[in-house]
């Protein structure tokens, strides 16, 4: 083959759209992370960084019984895609609705508990923002059901460019928003980003009847990945909560901005996860492939994953005061010791699809409850010690341990499986969900 068409091949390929997508994503959300650092205070800074933790833990259950169930049953039947793609989208509906209104909830008693008043003003939009944010993430899940990852590229150059736009306008202007009137940038960019993806990705949205059992199987292997994407999400976020429960505003401004720069190591890790997911769950149906498909995912995030987190500890200081400026300084330390957790992510983020995969989500959630549960415990004691320095401290050692659980439980299930097609059951230690 011609190297010219080799490399057409992989410039069209769904691991490069894939990647240029989250690209985009992350490239314009840094970009306005950047405009809001000098925008606003970091006080301000804090009170919409748990604005974002909130609205993202609710977020992340729905794409749980959409997303995941999506991409598995539609491998296996995909003449029945349709009737997959309407049982998905009233589940997105349901729980978006549910979700929504725990959102606003939420954010009328942080505004009370958190001492962060300015949450108040956000609660009424919060079920209306959530509409619309599932039916655009919906999309995108169909889309990755069907490996097309061009689609989403381009509505997330919309969706992120207009927000970082909007957002420069206002530093360029010296023009100070209020919260609502951020989230109406949110909400433009999200408007623009779902028309466009079901105009130009229409093909992917030819609806079929509703089927009861369908609806019911996805449910029912929905629930264990909305848990699981729950705690996982609140796994993440937990530290950032819990800084703005003990500590001010201010602190919460300064670990999200760690937290915040130290996310962008999750680069390679989601935009070859979407494409790796696919391919994870047509392994899943030939027996014995399913482990050494799951080795290679793993090294191919590990190898780009691992230098980036060594780059980022060495130059967390300089990284810091280049982005978002010498008033966030003091996050350098935290910033190099999340980076740390980097190293072994690659290996949670493939214990987790896999599991997925094999259609074992409830062992993977099981795990997911292991792991926030011991972190909760090493955060309810380092924080209130030692501050943010103890929120980094605990999320990276509560991540370091929890992955290595996850690699041990791993290879017992792996054992177990070859048990099985070896025809000894005898031997088997871990018991199926």
């Amino acid at each position: 083959m011609p190297y010219s068409i080799q490399i057409q091949k992989i410039l069209r390929s769904p691991y490069t759209f894939s990647v240029a997508s989250a690209l985009a994503w992350q490239g314009f959300g840094l970009l306005t992370f950047m405009a809001l650092a000098r925008l606003l205070s970091v006080s301000e800074m804090g009170v919409w960084a748990i604005w974002i933790s909130l609205l993202t833990i609710a977020d992340m259950p729905r794409q749980g019984f959409t997303q995941n169930g999506l991409v598995k049953y539609t491998a296996a039947e995909p003449e029945a895609w349709g009737k997959w793609l309407s049982a998905g989208l009233l589940l997105n509906s349901l729980a978006a609705l549910v979700l929504g209104l725990l959102l606003a909830a939420a954010l009328y008693l942080g505004a009370a508990l958190l001492e962060m008043p300015d949450l108040r003003s956000l609660a009424p939009f919060a079920l209306p923002f959530m509409l619309l944010q599932s039916l655009t993430r919906y999309g995108e899940a169909a889309q990755i059901a069907r490996s097309d990852f061009r689609v989403m590229f381009f509505a997330n150059v919309l969706n992120a460019g207009l927000q970082f736009l909007a957002v420069g306008l206002l530093l360029w202007t010296g023009t100070h928003p209020s919260f609502p009137q951020l989230l109406a940038v949110q909400a433009l960019g999200v408007s623009v980003g779902c028309v466009f993806t079901y105009f130009v990705g229409k093909r992917h949205f030819q609806f079929g009847p509703l089927e009861r059992g369908r609806i019911e199987s996805l449910f029912h292997f929905g629930k264990f990945v909305a848990g699981t994407n729950f705690v996982s999400l609140l796994f993440q976020r937990l530290d950032t909560l819990l800084v703005g429960t003990f500590l001010t505003p201010a602190a919460v401004g300064i670990y999200n901005t760690a937290t915040r720069l130290n996310g962008l190591l999750d680069l390679p890790l989601n935009s070859l996860s979407m494409a790796q997911s696919p391919v994870l769950a047509k392994a899943s149906a030939t027996p014995g492939q399913i482990q050494s498909v799951a080795r290679k995912c793993a090294l191919q995030l590990a190898l780009v994953q691992v230098p980036a987190s060594v780059l980022l500890i060495i130059l967390a200081p300089y990284a810091i005061t280049l982005l978002v400026g010498e008033k966030y300084l003091e996050a350098a330390p935290l910033l190099q010791i999340l980076a740390v957790t980097g190293l072994v992510k690659p290996w949670t983020r493939t214990f987790g699809m896999t599991l997925d995969a094999m259609g074992r989500p409830g062992l993977n959630f099981g795990m997911l409850l292991f792991s926030i549960a011991f972190n909760l415990l090493l955060l309810l004691f380092f924080v209130p010690w030692l501050g943010a320095m103890g929120a980094a401290l605990a999320m990276g050692l509560g991540i370091v341990i929890s992955t290595g659980a996850g690699q041990l439980l791993m290879r017992r299930f792996f054992k177990k499986t070859q048990n099985i097609q070896d025809g000894n059951p005898s031997s088997i230690s871990l018991q199926p969900n």
